[in-house]
């Protein structure tokens, strides 16, 4: 049994809509995390998945809003019982992040540890892996592929490969992360079941937050819905899942109209806890 969850399909800007960007893709009762956004935990309660049956979790790229609440899920999947190790994969960096994180809390931590007296101390263990696009991750009949796209100046940044058996048939979901239009990942996404791709419709100027620059540069490391659109066209996928929203609230019927132009298959606007089939 396999299912796809989008848990949260916003940005860095905050919204009661739409959560921090993370998937959710459960197979053969193990549940494979993409991103943590800010408010994971929550939309993880809400889709009926604790924090401690997360059994790994992928991480993109070092952006905070795909990486805010990383603790939160360490700490809670131990509340929740947790008894092996919290593991983590993700790019170059990652793990001096999560270190960090650690010595942020430490005292906190260590006071929890001291008062609470939990029997699952193993839960506070973890496992974290720096990968490059050699890696893959393998368990059953199902293996998860990095790979890089272009979210430059942030190096690395990656999308990942989902390929699982169902009923007896290869199926494929590609998840973009953040990225330009990139070529890297139109030829791994090229023929998959789903594409689940972030996409910046556009953002309305405010001297208060942004300057000129902000909107050519934020822009820029992003894919708009036209360039979305040419990607699934081009890779010839089945299904588009659109996520990560920029911003939170948008003209729908235009996005799909844009993405249209190229794109003649299904187009799915990601909401919050979304359950997609993937036929």
């Amino acid at each position: 049994m396999s299912s796809l969850v989008l848990l949260g399909t916003g940005c860095p800007s905050p919204s009661d809509l739409r959560f921090g960007p993370s998937t959710l893709f459960t197979h053969d009762n193990k549940n494979y995390l993409f991103d943590c956004g800010s408010g994971v935990t929550q939309r993880l309660s809400a889709a009926g998945v604790r924090s401690s049956e997360i059994d790994v979790v992928f991480v993109t790229h070092i952006h905070s809003d795909h990486i805010v609440d990383l603790y939160q899920l360490y700490i809670s999947g131990w509340h929740q019982g947790r008894d092996s190790k919290f593991k983590v994969v993700g790019p170059r960096g990652i793990k001096a992040f999560f270190d960090n994180l650690l010595t942020a809390f430490r005292s906190e931590l260590d006071g929890r540890i001291q008062w609470e007296k939990r029997p699952n101390m193993q839960g506070l263990e973890y496992e974290i892996t720096e990968i490059d696009d050699r890696f893959t991750f393998s368990s059953d009949d199902i293996s998860i592929l990095p790979f890089e796209v272009d979210h430059f100046p942030v190096e690395p940044a990656y999308g990942y490969q989902i390929k699982y058996t169902q009923k007896n048939v290869e199926k494929v979901i590609v998840i973009s992360g953040d990225t330009r239009k990139s070529e890297n990942l139109i030829q791994h996404a090229n023929g998959a079941d789903a594409l689940v791709h972030e996409v910046f419709v556009d953002l309305e100027f405010d001297e208060k937050r942004m300057s000129q620059e902000t909107l050519v540069n934020v822009c820029d490391y992003h894919t708009t819905p036209k360039e979305v659109g040419e990607i699934a066209n081009i890779a010839n996928v089945k299904k588009l899942i659109l996520t990560h929203f920029v911003p939170p609230v948008f003209d729908q019927k235009k996005v799909i109209k844009d993405i249209s132009q190229a794109y003649k298959g299904e187009i799915i606007i990601g909401e919050d806890l979304m359950s997609v089939d993937i036929k």
